[in-house]
C-alpha cells in the first residue's frame, strides 16, 4: 500500500496544479482573444485607408481583415505545432517574427492548459502515488514492465499518461522503456515514507524481479542524461513547452527545499539544477547565440 504521506502530497500538488493550470488557460484563452480582434483591428485600419475606406462605402473590409488574421494565426501555429524553429537571423528579424506569434502562441497554451486541467482533475492519486512509493525506493531506474508488474490499478498507457503530469518523473531510453525519479524529488520522497517501507521491510513477500537491463545513467549523474530525457521532452517540443518543462522541473529542485534536508540533498539538488540549466541552455537558440 502506498504511503499516505505520499498520497497526501500529491493531492495537494494536484490541487495547486490544476488551480494554477485553470488561471493559466483564461489567461492565455483571453489573451490570445484580445491579440486576434487588436489585430484584426489593426488590419482593418489598413485596409480601410489603403481602399479609401473614408471616401465611399467598403463593406467587404471587415470580412477581409477577420480573414487575413485568422490566416496568419492559423499559419503561425501549424508552422510552431510542425517545427522546431532553432535558427537566429542575423538581422534580428526573430524579434518581429515573436510579436506577430504572440497571439497564436497565447492560444495555444491555453488550450494546452486547458487540457491539463482535465488531465489533472482525472489524476489517480492512489495509484500514482503507489508508483512514486515503489520508485522513491529504488536505486536506479525501473524497467517499465516491472512497474507496471507491481501497480496494476491502471493500464499501461494510463500510468504513463499520468505519470508524465508529474514533472519529477523522467522516461529513459530512445521508447522511454525506464522510468526514475530525479534524485533530489526520490529523496524528499523517501522522507514521507513509513520507516518499514524506506528500508525496504514490507509486510508483503517480495516479488522475484527479472535481471535488468544496465542502467541509462546513475541518480547521482544528471550530467550524463540527455537534454530531451532531463525535461521530459520528444525531440519535436516547440520552444514554449521546452521552456515550461524547464521552469517546472528547475523549481523541483531548487534547494530552499531541501533545506531541512542533509547536505547530500542539497548537494545534489544544485547539482540536477545546474544539469537543468545546460540541458535548457542547449535547446535554446538565444542562450547559445
Amino acid at each position: 500500500m502506498a504511503s499516505e504521506g505520499i498520497a497526501g502530497w500529491l493531492e495537494q500538488e494536484r490541487r495547486a496544479e490544476r488551480a494554477s493550470a485553470a488561471v493559466l488557460s483564461m489567461l492565455g484563452l483571453g489573451g490570445g482573444a484580445f491579440v486576434f480582434l487588436l489585430t484584426t483591428l489593426l488590419f482593418y485600419t489598413l485596409l480601410y485607408v489603403l481602399f479609401g475606406g473614408f471616401r465611399h462605402p467598403v463593406p467587404w473590409l471587415g470580412v477581409a481583415a477577420l480573414g487575413l488574421t485568422a490566416g496568419i494565426f492559423a499559419r503561425s501555429i501549424k508552422r510552431r505545432q510542425n517545427r522546431l524553429e532553432l535558427g537566429l537571423d542575423p538581422m534580428g528579424f526573430w524579434i518581429i517574427k515573436d510579436i506577430c506569434s504572440f497571439g497564436p502562441r497565447l492560444l495555444v497554451e491555453g488550450l494546452r492548459q486547458v487540457r491539463r486541467c482535465g488531465q489533472l482533475g482525472e489524476l489517480n492519486v492512489t495509484a500514482c502515488a503507489r508508483a512514486l512509493a515503489y520508485l522513491a525506493k529504488q536505486n536506479a531506474a525501473v524497467d517499465w514492465e516491472e512497474l507496471i508488474r507491481h501497480c496494476t490499478q491502471l493500464s499501461s498507457e494510463r500510468l504513463r499518461e499520468q505519470l508524465s503530469l508529474l514533472h519529477e518523473v523522467l522516461f529513459l531510453g530512445e521508447n522511454a522503456s525506464r522510468v526514475v525519479l530525479m534524485e533530489p524529488f526520490r529523496l524528499r520522497l523517501r522522507s514521507m515514507l513509513e520507516p518499514e517501507e524506506r528500508t525496504g521491510r514490507q509486510s508483503e513477500p517480495a516479488r522475484p524481479r527479472p535481471e535488468s537491463p544496465p542502467r541509462v545513467a546513475p541518480l547521482t549523474e544528471p550530467e550524463k542524461l540527455s537534454a530531451y530525457e532531463l525535461l521530459g521532452l520528444s525531440p519535436s517540443a516547440s520552444m514554449m513547452e521546452i521552456k515550461m518543462a524547464y521552469r517546472k522541473r528547475v523549481k523541483a529542485c531548487h534547494p530552499d527545499l531541501f533545506a531541512g534536508m542533509d547536505q547530500q540533498a542539497r548537494v545534489l539538488a544544485e547539482r540536477w539544477t545546474k544539469a537543468l540549466n545546460a540541458a535548457y541552455a542547449s535547446l535554446n537558440p538565444r542562450q547559445r547565440g
